[in-house]
């Protein structure tokens, strides 16, 4: 019989592997207010825009759908100064909570808490999008008919990570985020999104949600 706490363990292993491509995903959710004209625009052009803007985002919330064709989830996510919370409210109950320094997993339905090193997970690139002036200089952009197309590979851990978000052109909406991985494709399409949530900084507590 597996125990209570082996569940939990495997429950965490399968949830932090999700994060990966989670966070390979959410640096590109952002570009979903874009408005410019990218027929009349270069690659150069769209590159500082896509930079300028990750810069000046402060605050963002949306919910989103996940699904790698077998199986979907559903949440939100919150995004201030240096601080991301992801909420997994469908099927499972799980946030996990980030900084630059420490992580936080809380399965809700397992009352299970865990504490990581974001910097041995892709959660380091997530910081590195929005503090790192360079990030999009080797993205790819290309339009076919009504869409345009952003590739960028990501190398993590000796595992290549390729992205692809398509966008319809005019207006510009993001429509699919994939991300391919060992012959693996997840999807995610995002929901909602707000650029002046009000959100305290205590709603992103690391402090242990058990403890109290």
């Amino acid at each position: 019989m597996v125990s209570f706490r082996s569940q939990a363990t495997q429950e965490k292993e399968v949830s932090l592997k999700k994060i990966n491509n989670f966070f390979i995903s959410y640096i590109f959710i952002i570009f979903i207010v874009f408005s410019f004209s990218v027929k009349t625009l270069g690659n150069e052009n769209i590159n500082k825009k896509i930079t300028n803007y990750f810069h000046s985002i402060k605050e963002f919330s949306s919910g989103f759908i996940q699904s790698n064709g077998k199986t979907i989830e559903e949440g939100k996510l919150y995004l201030k100064n240096n601080r991301l919370k992801i909420n997994y409210i469908s099927p499972s109950n799980i946030i996990i909570i980030i900084t630059e320094k420490k992580g936080m997993y809380f399965n809700q339905d397992l009352e299970e808490v865990q504490y990581f090193n974001p910097r041995n997970s892709i959660a380091k690139i997530f910081f590195q999008i929005f503090f790192d002036k360079y990030f999009f200089n080797d993205a790819n952009f290309h339009e076919k008919e009504k869409s345009l197309f952003i590739n960028k590979t990501i190398i993590f851990e000796s595992q290549e990570y390729n992205v692809t978000i398509i966008f319809e052109k005019s207006p510009l909406i993001i429509r699919k985020i994939q991300i391919q991985n060992a012959g693996n494709i997840t999807t995610y399409s995002i929901l909602d999104p707000n650029f002046n949530p009000i959100l305290d900084d205590g709603f992103f507590s690391l402090v242990n949600p058990l403890i109290g």
